[in-house]
């Protein structure tokens, strides 16, 4: 049973026009049970009362088992090419990512970026199907681009950057030392991040690490760093 964003008000809930259009097409009608989650880590069964083209409402039944992630973790993702951008906001929010970051670096993707207002809520679109697909009740935040160097020097958690030529020091090691409830996660472009950009997060303590032999997409990169932090 997928489950369905709502605005929840003390035993009640009440769903805007895009979500009653989902109903209808899953065919659900008044009376039956769904589960809703309210985007900031609660979920619930509930009991559809009203429902139209517009809106839908219903009452509580109980509340249901919401796990928590393990880290809240702030992925800085280069701009890269539009699919590759949606499939980490997608496969990112699977994973457990709380915080997207898009970052300009060297070689990232500086068209991407343009409109940025349409670009974020499409992306909080994806974010919220990718929630509602995996059943994670927390919705992450789309948070406005920043450059490399802002970044790296605004940080106020751990922070890890994923380098394809580190050799002697692996993302799983470091995680196996360390016991973070926040903490940051750096992805690069297509064509990887330069010289001057990993001694740039160095000398502000970013630490780089290996994602393994393999030199991965970046979407792939984004998903599997991710992932290895909630395990």
């Amino acid at each position: 049973m997928p489950q369905y964003l709502a605005e929840i008000t003390n035993n009640t809930f009440t769903m805007d026009k895009e979500e009653s259009r989902h109903l209808k097409v899953a065919r659900i009608h008044c009376g039956d049970e769904i589960k809703i989650f309210d985007a900031k880590g609660s979920k619930y069964l509930a009991k559809i009362q009203t429902l139209s083209d517009k809106a839908a409402s219903g009452i509580i039944l109980k509340p249901l088992p919401a796990p928590q992630l393990k880290t809240k973790i702030t992925l800085y993702f280069s701009a890269v090419a539009r699919s590759a951008a949606e499939d980490i906001i997608d496969k990112c929010t699977q994973a457990g990512v709380s915080i997207f970051v898009p970052v300009f670096s060297e070689y990232s993707d500086k068209d991407l970026l343009k409109k940025w207002q349409t670009k974020q809520e499409r992306w909080q679109q994806i974010a919220l199907a990718a929630c509602k697909q995996c059943e994670n009740p927390s919705l992450p935040q789309i948070m406005p681009p920043v450059s490399f160097e802002d970044a790296v020097k605004n940080l106020k958690t751990p922070a890890f950057i994923c380098y394809e030529d580190e050799e002697k020091t692996s993302l799983l090691t470091c995680l196996s030392k360390i016991k973070q409830t926040s903490l940051a996660i750096f992805i690069g472009p297509e064509g990887g991040y330069t010289l001057n950009e990993i001694a740039l997060a160095k000398q502000y303590g970013v630490i780089a690490v290996s994602l393994g032999q393999n030199i991965l997409r970046a979407e792939t990169a984004a998903t599997v760093a991710c992932w290895a932090v909630q395990q």
